[in-house]
């Protein structure tokens, strides 16, 4: 595998997604207006049995799938067939205690809407393993495609609903319509088909690696789950609503670049785990790149976060502002803990990542508790406690796996959280300064933002300047 792989692979699917992620931001923009915070609550509630289930039915299987050095038909087929007899499993189980749920938070609603978009769950079980076989591939344009179309299908049937008046409805069926409409798109762009085979020799090496990945996340999705629970039983669904939109703008961005991140990292550092010095060298390039990608947006959008939550979603949402501006501070933290996790997976090593979910989870149920009494801008405040204190934890089990500690990470990310810091210094300096309409006042911090970083990266020689660089030769290269 080429030197520059991992950079040209990270920039051709990051713009490959593009199209995905904005539509998704004008379907949300458009949906946020015709909605209320009432309705985001409701379906936050929701989100978080369809995500808890969704770990069991998706995270062990893909992630072992693209691991394994060889994977067969075999194995493809079995990874399907158990995956979608444990979705059936957690449908029935989430359709029969639809009605406790409902009585437990005090709505209605919530017994026929979770039935319904329980549905999903099956489509899901069928796109994790098509993803992980487009992932061993590299076939990333096939997903994108079918991600696009998708999401503009959906996205047009939940706005219709919302104009006419679902409400929340509109947002399940939306998800619903996605979900199948990924799965259907992409028997037409990618060959795989599963085979009437079966292995149990084939689920159990599977399961060997994949229970410790599904334990992970199922600590992971508990936690963060916890946050809507708790925010939707102590306090309202209509405050629920207000952080999920605040976390709407630095979620979608961040996925955005780490999602592309983690679909090209663990199969390229799996490609060359036994050697040590190559995955570090690829490591550092993917760290250095998302950090460049990440650090300023998240930056830049608390700056602006103001203006922009009013010319989007209207004065009516400007409760999210706080919640937001400390939510990009939290997900700026992102990019070393996505590299470390992935080196540790794609080095076998799920069962250190075990180990850590479970050390930095107590961690951070701790610190959710004390903060529970406090308020919910406290609460996030305790994320991010909780995120530097997982930062050295994360790279500690790397650092002796290849080599690559805490402070030349820290040194590698130095130089563009600097330039950020100083581009978000200017941007909020240039909204106090500037006497104009919300709208070119917002324009103008923008374009300001991307110069004063973009110059400041140049002239002090940011090393991610130079891989993106690289990158786009080589990929021009390969059209050529």
């Amino acid at each position: 595998m080429k030197n520059n792989t991992i950079v040209s692979a990270f920039f051709w699917k990051a713009f490959e997604k593009m199209g995905t992620k904005g539509i998704q931001f004008i379907i949300q923009i458009f949906l946020a207006r015709l909605l209320l915070p009432d309705d985001y609550g409701m379906a936050a509630i929701l989100a978080v049995f369809i995500t808890l289930s969704n770990v069991f039915i998706q995270s062990g299987f893909s992630t072992a799938l693209i691991q394994k050095k060889e994977a067969s038909e075999v194995d493809f087929s079995t990874a399907l067939y158990t995956s979608f007899g444990i979705a059936l499993v957690f449908y029935a189980a989430l359709f029969a205690g639809a009605p406790w749920i409902a009585e437990f938070y005090g709505m209605r609603e919530l017994k026929p809407l979770l039935r319904a978009i329980a549905a999903v769950l099956f489509a899901g079980a069928v796109n994790s393993i098509q993803y992980a076989y487009i992932s061993r591939k590299l076939q990333f344009r096939s997903y994108t495609m079918a991600a696009v179309l998708s999401s503009g299908c959906s996205g047009i049937l939940g706005i219709c609903l919302a104009r006419g008046g679902y409400g929340v409805w509109a947002l399940v069926i939306q998800q619903i319509a996605a979900n199948y409409l990924t799965v259907i798109f992409l028997l037409f762009f990618v060959r795989w088909r599963p085979k009437p085979v079966f292995s149990m020799q084939s689920l159990q090496e599977m399961f060997g690696y994949g229970w410790k990945i599904l334990g992970s996340g199922l600590i992971n999705s508990l936690y963060m789950s916890m946050y809507n629970l708790v925010i939707g039983k102590v306090y309202s669904s209509e405050l629920l609503g207000f952080y999920n939109r605040g976390d709407q703008f630095p979620n979608m961005l961040v996925s955005n670049v780490n999602d592309t991140v983690q679909s090209i990292v663990l199969p390229v550092l799996a490609n060359v785990q036994e050697e040590a010095g190559r995955v570090k060298e690829l490591m550092k390039k993917g760290l250095v790149l998302n950090a460049f990608l990440i650090v300023p947006m998240m930056m830049g959008l608390a700056a602006v976060s103001r203006p922009l939550v009013t010319v989007l979603l209207t004065d009516k949402w400007l409760a999210v502002v706080p919640y937001m501006q400390l939510l990009c501070i939290l997900y700026m933290m992102y990019p070393v803990h996505t590299m470390n996790i992935q080196c540790m997976k794609a080095m076998g090593r799920s069962d250190l990542f075990l180990k850590l979910e479970i050390v930095k989870k107590l961690i951070e149920t701790l610190i959710l508790v004390l903060t529970i009494p406090h308020g919910l801008a406290v609460m996030i405040a305790g994320q991010m406690v909780s995120s530097v204190i997982g930062i050295p934890l994360n790279i500690y089990p790397v650092s002796r796996l290849i080599g690559y500690g805490f402070r030349e990470q820290m040194r590698d990310i130095g130089a563009t959280v600097f330039t950020g810091l100083l581009m978000a210094g200017v941007v909020w300096l240039t909204g106090t300064l500037v006497c104009l309409p919300v709208l070119p006042a917002l324009v103008l911090q923008i374009s300001v933002g991307v110069l004063v970083f973009a110059g400041v990266s140049l002239g002090i020689k940011n090393p991610a300047v130079g891989y993106a660089v690289r990158a786009m030769g080589e990929r021009h290269g390969q059209k050529n």
